[in-house]
């Protein structure tokens, strides 16, 4: 316990000791070890990664691969990363597109965990249509298809969404 201005305040840090009996209620076909576990949400791969010693933890899935680095695709995913996509991110391992959120393991609350999840899963269903990470979305103004705060579709989507191959998809059944 700590205290703050004469409050108390109850602190318990998160471990990957908490994430792996955490992990069970939100994770199906678990597999892995301490640190590193794989698992279904929602018909999505997801992959759980905690480093007590470097107090981090990330949450990865993956939407696809692309076939080339096409600039077109690279500003989708950075204009989402700005305005739609929330506490999950896109990134780029070489041409594979992930779904990552990534934050300090010892100050994560529980339902920040299932928070961060379900936007990793949801930024990977909604890539192609919405690029959102969540029903929130900031448009900057003068963007096409809405002033701040508003919808709209995706920038640089005329004609449809950039090319990304995802053979996972189609195991997940969308």
């Amino acid at each position: 316990m700590r205290h703050t201005r004469g409050w108390a305040m109850m602190r318990c840090d998160m471990t990957t000791a908490a994430i792996s009996k955490l992990i069970e209620s939100y994770l199906t076909e678990l597999e892995g070890r301490h640190g590193f576990w794989r698992g279904m949400r929602e018909q999505v791969p997801v992959y759980v990664f905690c480093d007590d010693s470097n107090d981090r933890m990330r949450l990865m899935a993956p939407v696809g691969e692309l076939r080339e680095l096409d600039p077109a695709v690279l500003q989708v995913l950075l204009q989402a990363n700005y305005d739609r996509a929330l506490d999950a991110k896109y990134a780029l391992r070489g041409l594979e597109v992930w779904a990552v959120s990534v934050h300090p393991l010892a100050t994560l609350a529980p339902d920040d965990f299932a928070s961060f999840l379900e936007q990793v899963v949801k930024l990977v269903k909604n890539t192609g249509t919405t690029y959102a990470s969540s029903d929130l979305v900031f448009l900057a103004t003068g963007e096409e298809g809405g002033e701040e705060g508003g919808g709209g579709d995706a920038p640089g989507r005329e004609g449809g969404s950039p090319e990304v191959d995802d053979e996972d998809r189609g195991e997940r059944g969308e």
